[in-house]
């Protein structure tokens, strides 16, 4: 069985190795005929075209040649030169090698993009308070992430491969060599891709569920899928810096002394990192609530590590350290219930008729759809004043942000309605008395 057959360049070919190289061949033939055909989608729409079906057999078809091609190299133990110069020579086998990595990272990064997020976000329904655009925007940066780490990944094994891994840095701490190489700098970025994948996928796929069932509200969501992120980063940094150096003790011995020197200089700093994990914990603050805040109306948009951004009235950001939201009195229009109970002062002179008044001022209301009919609107008789009978007009309303502008409408009609109704709103008067003897006075 191990008798040559034929000489190629040198090298001598068995029977056994052609024996091998037949099965090879036809294990990749059989592979992609039971393949190649394979529906991974639930459903034919291709509606979205960044998502073409006919991608994989072409991807299959193409990793399986270049694989094919390598391993028969590999078993005809066939390796000749192609380029040489000087140290670096590159040989057949190394460009089967690249190939064939190549077109494997190409077919895995169509798989992972293209089947596993998609199927999932097929599955998936909207989360509570998630607008459609921002799911299908984290969508396209899960993919890019996959295929970042594929394309690293076959990087840092091609330097490897070439000997193109140079050392960036070396130094000698503590009796021991330390040195820092190109790959393992690859490496640590793969390992932060690799959380950040970890982190969408937890976030916008496992957890959604959890969401819709427990019909929890936008701030929980953010909470939860912030504490998720935390969790993995840091895990993920301690990895990657484990990659990058080898004895992590010079690391943790270093760090216990200038983690000191920092906390005194850094006290602030980590009284708002902290006050942010209260906030999160907490859930006093959350994302979405309204706040009144120094005189200030905004509603929180991001809750930060050291500080949550918060929109005004006027469409300013404010940034808000987060120990301010914890130690100092906020008020929260919409912890509880987004729904805010808001009312309108008015005066009408002494005379006209309060019933009248109060139609008036309800039908004043109806101008704006934005003012919600349940709870019910009601007007109070609060006082009789100096120059006439105060109401205040009580309404509802879940646009808090809009509520001077609600408020403004609702004055301009109930001014109409006055003038229509010929209801006057009455001003501060005065009767000015004046001496005779004064006047006689004046008059010399």
């Amino acid at each position: 069985m191990d008798t040559t057959i034929f000489t190629i360049s040198g090298f001598d070919i068995s029977t056994t190795q052609l024996l091998l190289c037949g099965i090879v061949v036809s294990a990749c033939i059989w592979v992609f005929m039971r393949l190649h055909k394979y529906s991974f989608f639930e459903s034919t729409d291709s509606a979205e075209p960044e998502y073409r079906h006919g991608g994989f057999p072409f991807w299959l078809g193409i990793s399986l040649f270049f694989a094919c091609v390598l391993i028969i190299l590999r078993i005809l133990n066939i390796d000749f030169i192609i380029f040489d110069y000087s140290d670096f020579s590159v040989t057949i086998n190394h460009i089967a090698e690249i190939l064939s990595l190549f077109s494997l990272a190409l077919l895995f990064d169509w798989i992972i993009s293209h089947v596993v997020i998609r199927n999932k976000f097929s599955k998936r329904e909207t989360p509570v308070k998630t607008k459609v655009h921002s799911v299908k925007t984290n969508e396209l940066k899960a993919t890019r992430q996959v295929r970042y780490i594929v394309y690293l990944y076959i990087f840092q094994i091609l330097i490897k491969r070439l000997g193109f891994d140079i050392v960036l840095m070396q130094r000698e701490i503590k009796g021991e060599l330390f040195s820092v190489h190109f790959s393992d700098l690859i490496m640590a970025v793969m390992i932060i891709l690799i959380a950040r994948v970890i982190i969408w996928f937890i976030t916008q796929v496992s957890l959604y569920r959890m969401y819709l069932n427990n019909d929890m509200d936008e701030g929980i969501q953010f909470a939860i899928n912030q504490l998720v992120t935390y969790v993995i980063y840091v895990i993920a940094f301690l990895f990657a810096l484990d990659h990058i150096i080898s004895d992590m003790s010079i690391i943790y011995g270093g760090a216990a002394a200038l983690l000191v020197g920092v906390g005194l200089g850094l006290q602030q700093t980590f009284n708002d990192f902290f006050s942010g994990l209260v906030l999160l914990f907490e859930r006093s603050v959350m994302v979405g609530d309204v706040l009144e805040l120094d005189g200030q109306v905004g509603r929180v948009l991001k809750i930060g590590l050291r500080a949550s951004r918060i929109e005004t009235r006027n469409s300013v950001s404010m940034l808000v350290p987060n120990s301010k939201l914890v130690n100092q009195s906020v008020v929260n229009w919409t912890h509880f219930d987004n729904i805010v109970r808001f009312d309108i002062g008015v005066s009408v002179a002494y005379g006209s008729d309060p019933v009248l008044v109060q139609e008036l001022l309800l039908q004043s209301l109806l101008i704006e759809e934005f003012i919600l009919k349940e709870p019910v609107p009601f007007v109070r008789l609060n006082d009789f004043g100096e120059s006439g009978l105060n109401f205040s007009l009580y309404f509802f309303t879940n646009e808090v942000m809009a509520a001077d502008d609600l408020k403004s409408k609702v004055r301009f009609e109930i001014d109409r309605l006055f003038r229509q109704h010929h209801i006057q709103i009455p001003f501060p008067q005065r009767d000015v008395w004046l001496r005779q003897e004064a006047i006689n006075n004046n008059q010399r």
